[in-house]
């Protein structure tokens, strides 16, 4: 069975804002119902996320994870937290965390939500896919050399 964490902003919650993101909610609904889901956040405490979500019926979910920084050592601090639970799979919504998270040996899968505008949120350009490219290659490289007779 697929064990996965939710980071919530930007995946389930808009950054900054109550507003739920659709895609996400959808998302949320199908691995509560098929995997071992935990969200992890950086914005809210538990309570917080707890009320945030019990309002939305978003309930299905394992635990909790609280990142105490926003970005990539926040992120991997939470992670590494839980190495022992055999997580399969990242979501993930922050191009420079998707990254780290990789570079760390965490299998990401990136969602990006784009807003009314046409922009995403933290304006994540060329230079933030170059850090993800870089990741996925030096990860690939690491693994072919692992590989080797």
């Amino acid at each position: 069975m697929l064990s996965a964490v939710m980071v919530v902003e930007g995946l389930l919650r808009a950054p900054d804002s109550e507003q739920h993101l659709d895609t996400g909610w959808r998302l949320y609904q199908a691995l509560a119902k098929n995997s071992r889901l935990y969200l992890l956040s950086h914005e809210w405490t538990e309570q917080e996320n707890a009320l945030w979500l019990q309002k939305r019926h978003l309930t299905g979910h394992l635990a909790y994870l609280h990142a105490t920084d926003p970005g990539p050592e926040g992120r991997l601090d939470a992670l590494e937290r839980i190495r022992s639970w055999h997580i399969s799979l990242v979501l993930e919504s922050d191009l420079a965390c998707a990254a780290a998270e990789m570079e760390a040996g965490w299998d990401v899968g990136f969602f990006s939500h784009v807003f009314p505008g046409g922009r995403t949120w933290r304006g994540a350009g060329i230079g933030a896919w170059d850090e993800i490219t870089g990741a996925i290659e030096r990860r690939e490289n690491t693994r072919l050399a692992k590989e080797k007779p």
